[in-house]
């Protein structure tokens, strides 16, 4: 059976030995246990991982009958499962996972159990406590506390949608390797950590769904003039609520009225003016692609649709004619 594979460059393992694989996945993950269930059945894993400064993502694809259990872990995590079955016991909860029902999210200081069979594999996000409390503390304009905790598993439907946000940043990644500017990266993983929040229940999922109070005109103009300002560097939610003394629910809920549209899609709209800049002026070895990094764009498919949409032509006709 085919199964899509992710982070192919960044290969830490390939091994047959189960002792080996429990060393990393316990320096990694937090596994204290692990064990192959089906002792007379061949065992092959593969593992894929790449760090970013606030998450992680690793690909694994276990190659045999397996057991494994965390415990006492320091970090939020959540699978997506990609082929095969299993069920996890995470605190409590008991829940099934294959790739149509999604997998399941946990906390710092839970316990697991997972089982999984002989064709599993999955896509694990790992995120750091600090960077998912602040955002979470960005989001709600106050400090979090009591500390989160996320309660039960998420709903399937939110955990497709985010899947399909994980496995994006992971294709990126992979496609550009070391070319992804830094904004680029710094803006995917914040808007993977926030998705993150608004995926998976936990006790403020009813102040994060709730209405928040609007923000002052002059709080959205000054994000406005900020952002003209600042375009060709990372954008975050932190920064802009920041510079707008603001939550991000209530800046967003101003922007969208005032202009209708988001920060980010105003944001994509002045890079894609400079794009076109860049374009109509091109330096020395210009390239679309070069333009399109520079102005913040990492996926260039995406990058020809918006800027067609917004100037009726490709990229490439633009930088064509107007090439001396």
């Amino acid at each position: 059976m085919f199964c899509e594979t992710f982070l192919d460059s960044f290969a830490v393992l390939r091994t047959r030995d189960t002792d080996e694989l429990h060393d990393w996945l316990n320096r990694n993950f937090a596994v204290r246990k692990l064990e192959l269930r089906g002792a007379t059945e061949p065992f092959d894993c593969t593992v894929n991982h790449c760090a970013l400064p606030s998450i992680a993502l690793t690909y694994a694809r276990y190659g045999g009958r397996i057991g494994a259990e965390i415990a006492h872990n320091d970090f939020y995590l959540q699978g997506f499962p990609l082929s095969g079955e299993g069920e996890v016991q995470w605190n409590e909860h008991v829940v099934p996972v294959r790739p149509d029902l999604g997998g399941i999210a946990g906390g710092p200081g839970s316990h697991g159990r997972f089982t999984y069979s002989g064709d599993f594999s999955n896509l694990v996000l790992r995120i750091t406590p600090a960077a998912l409390v602040q955002r979470l503390a960005i989001l709600l304009d106050r400090p979090v506390d009591p500390p989160l905790k996320l309660a039960g598993p998420p709903k399937p439907t939110n955990v497709a949608s985010y899947g399909r946000l994980v496995k994006f940043l992971a294709g990126e990644i992979e496609q550009h390797q070391a070319q992804l500017p830094d904004m680029v990266l710094s803006e995917i993983e914040d808007a993977v950590i926030v998705n993150f929040l608004f995926a998976n229940r936990h006790n403020y999922s009813s102040l994060l769904e709730g209405t928040p109070r609007a923000a002052a005109p002059w709080q959205v103009r000054r994000a406005v003039d900020y952002i003209e300002q600042h375009w060709d560097e990372a954008l975050t939610i932190e920064r802009l609520t920041e510079i707008t003394e603001t939550s991000a629910r209530s800046l967003f809920l101003l922007f969208k009225k005032t202009y209708d549209t988001s920060p980010m899609v105003y944001l994509s709209q002045v890079r894609l003016r400079h794009a076109r800049e860049m374009l109509c002026r091109p330096a020395p070895g210009a390239s679309v692609t070069k333009v399109g990094f520079m102005c913040g764009f990492s996926n260039m498919g995406n990058f020809a649709m918006k800027y067609y949409g917004a100037f009726g032509e490709k990229p490439s006709e633009t930088l064509r004619s107007h090439l001396k």
